[in-house]
């Protein structure tokens, strides 16, 4: 395997990053959707109105960058 420079490095850093933040956002938004699934049919069953559906914002590239800077710092531990 060949050293891998330090803007390949980074470049790597940054899409593990953005990887995780992605599988996180993804995990959450199954959740809320389960949720509001469940509130839906209670709703239904009580004549209630249907609750509005909580937005989650999609991680940005300051949030990224952030991540990346994490996992740099603990790989460049000693």
């Amino acid at each position: 395997m060949p050293n891998k420079t330090p803007f390949e490095i980074r470049l790597e850093l940054l899409k593990m990053a953005k990887e995780m933040l992605e599988q996180e956002y993804f995990q959450k938004v199954q959740g809320i959707d389960q949720k509001y699934g469940f509130e839906i049919e209670e709703a239904h069953r009580t004549g209630k109105p249907i609750p509005d559906r909580q937005v989650l914002p999609y991680p940005t590239e300051s949030e990224v960058i952030k991540k990346a800077e994490s996992l740099n710092a603990f790989v460049s531990t000693k």
